[in-house]
């Protein structure tokens, strides 16, 4: 017959199980204890993983190669602002010295000026000439830019010749007529453009047209073919009374930045 045990509170077996077992029934104090020990290791071994468990959380990322890093962002700094930096923490500044936009723009000398002429050629002279010109029976007009001194100037004109050299020889017919002309050179020279060229360098009491100034003049007709396949001059007065260097120095200027009308040249790399 079973029986409530009102100790236990449960139903029991009957009063023969009860006599043969009586460890299952009599011995309650003991299977309380064994209870609560037991539900006290529960709680230690709960609070360690719990404990375990929250540590794992942060526990720093395995560490990735360099080649698995995630990429950086190039329109940004890594604090997510926009621009551009530097390994020192600055701010970049501009162009490296290996970029191409860094490299300096050909330039003329110093006291000189790039100018683009209204008969569409390119020309390079000392700053703060003044112009003139006058018509021509051939291609451009002539134009002669004169110093602030009056002595100095450089004339541009297209010749009508078929080459340097013959129209060089012309001109050289005419200087002879000159007052005190003397002769100092009448040669091929060559050209940076590698097209044929001739120059007729000389002095002269007095030039085409105008009388003297009490001093000798110093000219350098040069004449060539450009980049267009067609023939120019470029001539070059000035005062012997200085040297030749400044007439030659301005010769050796305006033809390398010239480019005859309606022609894409490059910049000279050196003057």
């Amino acid at each position: 017959m079973r029986v409530f045990d009102t100790e236990r509170q449960e139903w029991a077996g009957s009063r023969r199980e009860r006599l043969f077992h009586p460890e299952q029934y009599l011995d309650l104090p003991r299977q309380r204890f064994m209870i609560r020990r037991t539900a006290a290791v529960l709680s230690v071994c709960a609070l360690a993983f719990a404990t375990w468990a929250l540590g794992w959380k942060d526990e720093p990322e395995p560490y990735r190669p360099p080649s698995e890093e995630a990429p950086v962002n190039p329109g940004g700094t890594d604090d997510g602002a926009t621009g551009e930096g530097t390994s020192d923490g600055g701010t970049a500044s501009g162009p490296t010295a290996s970029d191409p936009a860094a490299a300096e723009s050909p330039a003329p000398p110093a006291g000189y000026e790039v100018l683009e002429d209204s008969e569409g050629f390119r020309i390079a002279l000392p700053q703060g000439w003044s112009r003139e010109s006058s018509p021509s029976q051939y291609g451009i007009d002539v134009v002669e830019y004169r110093g602030p001194d009056g002595v100095r100037r450089v004339q541009v004109f297209q010749l009508m010749e078929d080459s340097p050299h013959a129209s060089v020889v012309e001109a050289q017919r005419a200087g002879r007529k000159l007052e005190g002309y003397r002769e100092i050179h009448l040669q091929y020279v060559p050209d940076p453009s590698e097209g044929e060229a001739a120059e007729h360098e000389y002095t002269a009491d007095e030039l085409s047209g105008e009388p003297s100034s009490g001093s000798s003049f110093h000219v350098i007709d040069y004449r060539f073919r450009a980049e267009d396949s067609e023939n120019y001059a470029l001539i070059v007065y000035g005062s012997e009374s200085d040297g030749n260097e400044d007439e030659r120095e301005l010769l050796d200027t305006a033809r390398a930045w010239f480019c005859p009308p309606s022609t894409q040249c490059e910049a000279p790399s050196t003057p």
